[in-house]
C-alpha cells in the first residue's frame, strides 16, 4: 500500500513539475493560494481554472493575481 502511495506522490510531482515547465500552473497549489490569500473569493473548478489559464495566457490578459 505504501508504494502505491509513494508511486502516486511521484506521479503527481512529476506532473506538476512538467505544467511549470510549460508554463502552467499547478491547480493544487492555486487553490491553496486562494484560500490563503483571497479566503473571500469562490475558487474556480479546475476546468473553469484551465480555461481562465488560457484565456489570460492567449488573449493579453494578466497571468498573475498578486
Amino acid at each position: 500500500m505504501r508504494e502505491r502511495s509513494e508511486v502516486a506522490s511521484s506521479v503527481r510531482l512529476i506532473a506538476s513539475t512538467i505544467r511549470r515547465i510549460v508554463g502552467m500552473p499547478d491547480y493544487a497549489t492555486f487553490v491553496e493560494h486562494m484560500k490563503r490569500r483571497h479566503p473571500q473569493c469562490a475558487v474556480p473548478s479546475e476546468r473553469e481554472f484551465f480555461d481562465q489559464y488560457v484565456t489570460a495566457r492567449y488573449s493579453g490578459g494578466p497571468t498573475r493575481c498578486c
